[in-house]
């Protein structure tokens, strides 16, 4: 009797760190039937040759919790081998939705702020978080484990008080009652923006929270072996913020985001990594969220933030004679000279060389050429010092052209490189926020291209466990190896041309164009046994799971 799905003479890598072998998988339903030699015929093939079979790939923070029901298909992650998805985070999401109008809107206009205009509550069909689940299930093609979103809640509970004050015992226990149904509804755990976190997160419904609700509200995830989930990961080496001493009352897996080195905090990496070691060998399970890129920044003339503070550029950005005080090749050297000292009070406080700023749109046709070139490349080119190819180009383009500076955060690719690999670190995209800023939507692929075969960080077995056994082990997921009997989340890909497209070059914004486009490597995509991408396409097939009883060891 023919299987339902035969992948046939692949490479197994079969994302438990071992080292592959060529073998088929048979798939029977939603299960991995078999893995071997002469397994018999499928009532589908797809043939692997020269390609690796794995698990399918974990995405462990996103803020697709809208995108989901905007692109049901999985896009844009799973265009690039992602099976399973976690919603929720932050203490930001789409449900509940508080009934009264005033706190309903605060909820979309806080939506909006930390994610990004798209946003609309003309498109909730549910109002209750069982009745969101009740909605995407069925409908979409990956799986999504989901967490009980810490904003949403106090705004249902509490109305307009969530933005305004500390709640009181009644409120407290209205919300430990909401979570605790969230969590037998399917919830993977909680999670929170607490006081002092990121700016843009500033005066949300959790920040009014205090750590002993932070705490309560976690340990109801706790009691269903859920896990915790923060951002404002930089206060883990803040004591004076009270969030080390919160993390030690919460007995759940704790994952905080972002984790990455920002401008003028080398140390401040390596010190995170130490923090979380320790706190593993004393029995606090707590890791942070890398995404595995250098954050970028684009610029204009009216906002060029890497000269920002600098007394020369202080002295003339806002002059009328701009133009010929940038011509001026005494006054270039001094600005370098105070950039490279971070001269006066500079806006950013690292500086990594001409080869980080790239013009990224340039307006005059005869320029064109110079697009997508850095300031170093350029200079080569022109026989000139990179900051007088940097200006001459600017001036040369009217001062129109837009560039992107990269190195806003992740600068020090060693040391994100060491983050990366270390066991302290889970992947993620953010996808879902800052559709034209946050393009990482290749995490995964990141890790398995640039990492691995051009900076050697993983071989591809380890490379491969890093994006699917190690999360789905720490996130206590079913999911993640490939084993007769578990479920068939299958990636298929060509180790040699895997890739994640954003960095050769960077899209405008997160549009539904970009979220169509699919990577070099990729011939398949399984989920639950159905084969949702083939050869650069979608299949109109959505067997995502949305519940922890499906997705979780132990339920």
């Amino acid at each position: 009797m023919a299987h339902d799905l035969v992948i046939r003479n692949g490479l197994v890598v079969d994302g438990s760190g071992s080292a592959g072998f060529q073998a088929d998988v048979a798939i029977e339903g939603e299960k991995i039937a078999a893995i071997g030699k002469n397994l018999g015929p499928g009532k589908k093939e797809i043939e692997a040759k020269g390609h690796a079979v794995a698990p399918g790939f974990i995405d462990s923070h996103t803020h697709m919790d809208a995108f989901v029901v905007q692109y049901p298909h999985g896009n844009p992650v799973v265009n690039y081998g992602v099976t399973t998805i976690i919603i929720g985070d932050c203490g930001a999401s789409c449900a509940p939705v508080p009934s009264k109008a005033e706190p309903r809107q605060v909820l979309v206009q806080y939506l909006r702020r930390v994610l990004d205009k798209y946003v609309d509550d003309k498109d909730w069909k549910w109002n209750t978080f069982g009745e969101y689940l009740n909605y995407i299930e069925g409908k979409i093609a990956v799986n999504v484990a989901p967490l009980m979103p810490h904003s949403p809640v106090r705004l249902t509970v509490m109305g307009e008080a969530a933005y305004a004050r500390e709640a009181n015992p009644e409120e407290l226990d209205a919300m430990k009652k909401m979570v605790r149904e969230g969590m037998e509804l399917g919830a993977i755990g909680f999670s929170t923006s607490p006081r002092g976190g990121p700016a843009i997160h500033a005066g949300t419904p959790s920040t009014f929270a205090t750590h002993d609700e932070i705490v309560e509200l976690a340990n109801v995830a706790a009691e269903y072996n859920g896990c915790f989930q923060f951002n404002g990961f930089q206060m883990l080496l803040q004591p004076e913020s009270g969030v080390p001493a919160m993390l030690e009352r919460i007995h759940a897996l704790q994952i905080g985001n972002e984790f990455r080195v920002r401008p003028g905090q080398k140390e401040a990496g390596p010190k995170a990594i130490a923090y979380m070691e320790e706190a593993q060998k004393r029995g606090q399970d707590i890791y942070g969220v890398v995404i595995p890129y250098t954050h970028i920044r684009r610029f204009t003339i009216d906002d060029c933030f890497f000269l920002n503070g600098l007394p020369t550029w202080e002295a003339i950005k806002g002059s009328s004679d701009l133009r010929a005080q940038l011509r001026n090749k005494d006054l270039r050297r001094k600005l370098e000279q105070e950039r490279i000292a971070a001269a006066g009070k500079p806006e950013f406080p690292e500086w990594h060389g001409w080869d980080r700023v790239v013009f990224e749109h340039i307006e005059r046709p005869e320029l064109k050429k110079l697009e997508h070139k850095n300031a170093e490349q350029i200079a080569r080119v022109s026989e000139k010092p990179p900051v007088d190819a940097f200006f001459d180009t600017w001036l040369e383009d009217d001062l129109r052209s837009r560039c992107v500076y990269h190195g806003l955060a992740n600068a020090h690719m060693e040391l994100l490189g060491d983050m990366i690999k270390s066991d302290t670190s889970l992947i993620g995209t953010d996808v879902g926020a800052h559709l034209d800023r946050f393009f990482w939507h290749g995490a995964p692929t990141r890790v398995l291209g640039y990492w691995r075969r051009e900076k050697n960080l993983f071989n591809l077995e380890q490379a491969v466990h890093k994006v699917t056994g190690f999360p789905a082990k720490k996130l206590r997921l079913n999911r993640g190896l490939l084993k007769p009997g578990m479920p068939a989340d299958v990636t298929v890909f060509d180790p040699d041309k895997i890739d994640d497209l954003v960095s050769n070059q960077l899209p405008e914004i997160i549009d539904a164009q970009e979220v169509r486009r699919h990577p070099p490597g990729m011939k398949a995509v399984v989920v639950n046994g159905a084969t949702v991408v083939e050869d650069g396409h979608c299949n109109d097939v959505f067997p995502g799971k949305v519940r922890r009883q499906q997705l979780c060891n132990g339920n």
